[in-house]
């Protein structure tokens, strides 16, 4: 082979290599795109239904051990407990995104909810502190693993 057809493969050689390491990093540039999105939407949803029932929970709380609605205290408790269940919902799909720390961090909150779901009444002040303090440290993982910190 002589020069010109060495140049001309050569020059082909290196388009088709150039070509494979743009696809190789497109997919793995979509691919993380892709995740990142589905965690800040699987967070958001998490969030929402987190703040939803603290929200109820305090309301409840407000309402007192003997409110003169009894059906308003028994709607509040439902939402306290459907809130729950999409917090269970969203921190599944939170797993598969996320890392461990958040996953962590998320177990930690869904906990806390827990614990505030099955309280006394009279402790949901001081269980609603704890349930804030642990969504904050989900929010700081999560920013982290977003690297928005």
């Amino acid at each position: 082979m002589g020069v010109g057809e060495w140049a001309a493969f050569t020059a082909a050689f290196i388009s088709g290599a150039n070509i494979i390491v743009t696809a190789i990093l497109t997919r793995n540039r979509d691919r993380t795109s892709w995740s990142r999105e589905a965690l800040s939407d699987t967070l958001v949803a998490l969030l929402e239904a987190s703040w939803r029932s603290s929200d109820a929970a305090r309301d409840r709380f407000e309402l007192g051990p003997q409110p003169p609605d009894p059906t308003a205290a028994a709607r509040l408790e439902d939402i306290v407990q459907t809130a729950f269940g999409e917090l269970r919902t969203s921190l599944t799909r939170l797993r598969l995104f996320a890392s461990e720390s958040v996953g962590a961090a998320g177990v930690d909150l869904l906990i806390k909810h827990r614990e505030l779901r099955d309280g006394q009444l009279a402790d949901h002040p001081a269980l609603l502190d704890t349930v804030a303090a642990a969504r904050r440290k989900l929010i700081q993982a999560a920013r982290r693993d977003l690297k928005t910190d």
